[in-house]
């Protein structure tokens, strides 16, 4: 020992001026702290000054380590960062390693000190990349082991090394089997670097026995290592698992940490992180680093498989397996023991028994599991016992607000985790959730401790697609969808009813016409989906039709689903309404294959809602008090959260006293369809109808009238006529089109609409539209056309304080707004404050110039406005009804082009 001192001594005092330099970023400040997959190796390795971020606040866990960085591990694991760091060297160690060179100091201690070699060629190398086992060896000199003792040279050294560290715990802990022969990357030597601090130090007792026979000279080891004892007071800083099963403190022995880093501390016992996993907790000079969990004996990310649930358990591998009365279990941080959540098993008042003893209990334990839920089982010290099972579920939720300081989310679907707390911008889900909008949705870890909070957060994996079939449970229930010809399975928390109300059967799948998203987790399991199309078997009934079928006329209803798009259904020789069964325009209907005649696709009906049999269907409520989107029960039924308020346009607006269409061929000009309650007075809600689930819970509104709160969302902007043609049926258009900011769209009507405006437009089942030119100036949906002036320096209407507002509406000489009909109201607007708010617009632009924003606009430069054209022209979509609770909302906002005058 004294001779290596020594040793470090004299390099410090014979190196020159070349230091190793480091950043000083912190893991909690890594830009890429998501991609660790070795948290706690990275984050202990980090806090004693082992391995650092990179000069832009970056790790890079996957990249590789090399030479020259192993060189530097070891060192500092020997000395310390900081003695590492001031290293000096006065002569290049190798011909390829200059005294300029980072790592030159501490290649040249590692070579003196014998853990490293270079090659045959005088090189090292140092930007090479090091395999596994390569850094494992340098790893294990400087535990104590002696290379020439245990074979660490020559033929079959990776056997070598590969063994004694098996041994020594350094593969320990690692994801997947870890990989000798392959390079290694610098999460992975973290996790190699963190086993050597808990790895035992050697050290060799024996001789070396020289014997020479004539001119032959054999030396015969005669040295075994074994472990350096500690009876120093930092014995127990590094828990050891003792040989009988239980945790230790103190052993007895020098582990590596507890000699050269004698502040550094780790309880392995009795200790959990916030979700229930056992974890080791670290502190450094009494502060602590972090709890971090240990490895599962078993994970499970899948709902089980089998016909019993003896089976199920077999297939999990957990036949035999036994549990305690004491055995925890946590869901998302919400505790419990086995005992309380297993009611026979309690009852049996034994100290341990296999888990299928009871079937009771098995069938619960059994339900724990299901697809994209993170089942964790934990074999306590007692052989084949369960100590701790964590339950993990992910859940989807949807972006409400976005600010600099706070986020907050609500419930998508049927999460069962509600109330979230807002995620405030020191929490670690912020810096993904602040990435997105208000209406995205996020994958999150609910964490369940008195309140609900967003523990971490992700994006889902979006896929979309042709919805063309589902797959059923062998208990006939909806399990899965198959959409572009893959089969994607449910999430278990869109498992237990199938997709809750969707009606989505193979009924529904036949006749659905436009492709879905599906929202993935990160086990690729679906937790949501939208733009089914006709994903349920309820629509509103609009008319009557009829469809060839080779030489014969089969009938056909035509409605709307409730996502507005329409749908028509082959009834075959049967007539809708029948005497029976009345029906009128606006009315609820579903469809099914059952009982379908047989030139008949469906039989279509209406079904009411039932409570007493749990029957899914309509309800016409009658006489209603005004609604709004703070509305949470409307004719005493809950409102569910993923409510959808349908309006319904028709061309002729005079009705009946029975609140029907007096003309009985009326055409739907416009269906919207509103996220919520939107507002609605008493007089529109006259002859509304809800569709109620099973439950009784509102899932839609129907009300025959255009929606007087909410702009349209099925508004496109017509640019030019393509294609027009006359025929014996009429005339027909193609045009040109841009829809939610995609140009180019090609659009065929028989409705001939004014170009160079806004059209709302609904889409027929045979890909036609339905299109009508907006006039509104005081309704939900309203076109204006809005013109600012360029005064040589700056569009002033437009404020630098915030380039989404157009200021001034009254000033003449900068901006003027005119609506529908051509008519100035600049100054008649009654906007609040006398302003436009274009945040959140959906943005066309004709020019081709980029705009995007108000901001775009104000930063459009001068000398690429054209010549005598100083004013940009712009028409918008604004709700300008009075009444609605988002007045003044801009949806659209298309650049049309530069003008010589206001």
């Amino acid at each position: 020992m004294k001779k290596f001192l020594s040793l470090v001594m004299a390099l410090v005092m014979t190196m020159s001026l070349v230091t190793i330099g480091a950043g000083a970023t912190e893991y909690k400040d890594f830009t890429d702290k998501s991609e660790v997959q070795y948290e706690e190796a990275v984050a202990v390795l980090n806090k004693i000054g082992i391995i650092t971020g990179y000069e832009g606040g970056d790790f890079k866990p996957t990249g590789a380590l090399t030479r020259g960085a192993a060189a530097k591990i070891i060192v500092s694991l020997m000395i310390g960062s900081e003695a590492a760091g001031s290293l000096q060297v006065a002569a290049a160690p190798y011909k390829d390693v200059p005294v300029t060179n980072t790592f030159a100091a501490v290649i040249s201690y590692c070579k003196t000190a014998g853990y490293i070699n270079g090659y045959s060629d005088g090189t090292f190398r140092p930007t090479g990349a090091l395999t596994g086992f390569a850094f494992a060896k340098m790893l294990l000199g400087a535990l104590g082991y002696k290379g020439d003792v245990e074979g660490f040279s020559g033929s079959g050294w990776t056997m070598k090394v590969a063994s004694v560290g098996s041994v020594a715990g350094l593969y320990n802990d690692f994801i997947t089997p870890f990989q000798g022969n392959a390079g290694v990357t610098r999460e992975q030597a973290c996790q190699l670097a963190l086993n050597t601090l808990k790895a035992t130090k050697v050290e060799y007792k024996g001789d070396n026995i020289n014997v020479s026979t004539g001119d032959a000279n054999v030396s015969i080891t005669n040295q075994n290592h074994t472990d350096v004892v500690n009876s120093s007071k930092t014995d127990g800083n590094i828990w050891k698992d003792s040989a009988n099963g239980y945790v230790a403190p103190k052993d007895g022995k020098m582990q590596f940490a507890e000699q050269h880093f004698t502040d550094l501390k780790q309880v392995g016992s009795g200790t959990e992180d916030k979700y229930g996993h056992p974890a080791n907790q670290w502190s450094y000079k009494n502060v602590t680093i972090g709890k971090y969990a240990k490895a599962a004996d078993f994970t499970f990310t899948a709902g089980t498989s089998g016909n019993t649930d003896s089976d199920k358990l077999k297939n999990l591998g957990l036949d035999g397996y036994k549990v305690a009365d004491d055995t925890s279990i946590r869901v998302n941080g919400l505790s419990d023991s086995f005992n309380t959540v297993f009611a026979a098993f309690n009852a049996a008042n034994v100290d341990e028994a296999k888990i299928n003893k009871y079937s009771a209990d098995l069938g619960r334990f059994l339900g724990l599991f299901g697809n994209g839920t993170k089942v964790e089982i934990y074999v306590g010290d007692i052989a084949d016992v369960i100590s701790d099972i964590v339950v993990t579920k992910t859940e989807i939720v949807e972006i409400s607000t976005v600010t600099s300081k706070n986020i907050t989310v609500k419930k998508a679907e049927e999460a069962p985790f509600t109330g979230y707390s807002a995620v405030k911008d020191d929490d670690d889900a912020f810096a993904v959730l602040s990435g997105m909008k208000s209406g995205d949705y996020a994958l999150v870890t609910p964490l369940k401790d008195g309140s609900t909070v967003v523990d971490t957060a992700a994006a889902p994996t979006v896929v979309t697609g042709a919805l063309t079939g589902v797959t059923n449970s062998s208990s006939n229930k909806l399990n899965g969808v198959i959409v572009g010809g893959t089969t994607y399975k449910l999430a278990a928390n869109r498992d237990l009813d199938s997709l809750p109300d969707t009606g989505l059967n193979s009924d529904t799948v036949k006749n659905s016409k436009k492709d879905v998203t599906l929202h993935l987790d990160q086990y690729g399991y679906v937790m949501l989906m939208e733009d089914a199309g006709s994903t349920s078997e309820f629509f509103v009934y609009a008319a009557n039709g009829s469809m060839m079928s080779g030489n014969r006329v089969l009938n056909t209803v035509i409605g709307y689903d409730f996502s507005g798009n329409e749908i028509e259904l082959n009834i075959g020789n049967d007539t809708y309404p029948t005497t029976a069964n009345t029906a009128h325009f606006g009315d609820i209907l579903t469809y099914t294959s059952t009982g379908a005649s047989s030139k008949a696709d469906y039989a279509v009906s209406k079904v009411a809602y039932n409570s007493t049999n749990k029957t899914k269907g309509s309800v016409t409520p009658g006489t209603l008090p005004a609604v709004s989107s703070s509305t949470t029960s409307i004719a005493g039924f809950t409102v569910a959260s993923d409510v959808k308020t349908i309006f319904v346009n028709w061309d002729n607006d005079t009705m009946t006293a029975a609140g029907q269409p007096t003309n009985t061929t009326v055409e739907v000009k416009n269906i919207s369809v509103v996220s919520g309650v939107a507002k609605a007075t008493a007089l529109e809600l006259t002859n509304a109808q809800l569709y109620l689930n099973k439950d009784g819970v509102v899932k839609a509104i129907v009300i025959m009238d255009e929606s007087q709160s909410a702009v349209s969302d099925k508004v496109m902007f017509i640019e030019n006529v393509k294609v027009y043609g006359s025929g014996t049926n009429g005339n027909t258009y193609t045009y040109n089109a841009w829809i939610d900011g995609t140009p180019d769209v090609e659009v065929q009507s028989t409705d001939s609409v004014t170009t160079g405006q806004f059209a709302t437009y609904v889409e027929k089942a045979d890909g036609t539209y339905t299109l009508r030119t907006v006039n509104g100036t005081t309704s939900a949906t309203s076109s204006f056309t809005v013109k600012l002036k360029f005064n040589g320096t700056a569009l002033t209407a437009i404020n630098g304080n915030n380039e989404n507002l157009i200021y001034n509406l009254g000033n003449a000489t900068e901006v003027k707004v005119y609506n529908a009909a051509g008519t100035d109201v600049s100054a008649t607007l009654n906007t609040d404050p006398g302003m436009l708010n274009l945040a959140g617009a959906v943005w066309s632009d004709l020019t081709e110039r980029g705009f995007a924003s108000g901001k775009s606009l104000a930063d459009f430069p001068a000398d690429e406005y054209p010549t005598g054209k100083d004013v940009i022209e712009l028409r918008i979509i604004m709700n300008n009804n009075t009444n609605a609770e988002s007045q003044y909302k801009i949806s659209q906002v298309v650049v049309v082009g530069f003008t010589n005058a206001l």
